[in-house]
């Protein structure tokens, strides 16, 4: 049996204002891509419950699991939410 540890490195940044997804989203791509070539695998808003891809398995955040058995290894953390990307 073969065990894998998936390391994710996890930023997390406080705006002192109120922010729709779409401009979360914006800023953490912006973010990522200063770490190289960055591909969003899944996010989360954690004040609604919306989540991306909307999978109900493996947990509590399956979410999360989804982006870091696909490679995710940077999580950006913009208020309520929360970004998973495969950077190389």
């Amino acid at each position: 049996m073969q065990v894998y540890v998936i390391l994710m490195k996890e930023l997390k940044i406080k705006i002192r204002r109120e922010l729709k997804l779409e401009d979360a989203e914006k800023y953490a791509k912006a973010i990522a891509s200063k770490y190289g070539d960055a591909m969003l695998l899944s996010f989360c808003d954690r004040k609604s419950g919306f989540k991306v891809p909307d999978v109900d398995c493996c947990g509590e955040d399956s979410w999360e699991i989804y982006g870091k058995t696909r490679g995710g290894n940077l999580k950006i953390k913009i208020n309520e939410f929360e970004f998973v990307f495969r950077v190389e």
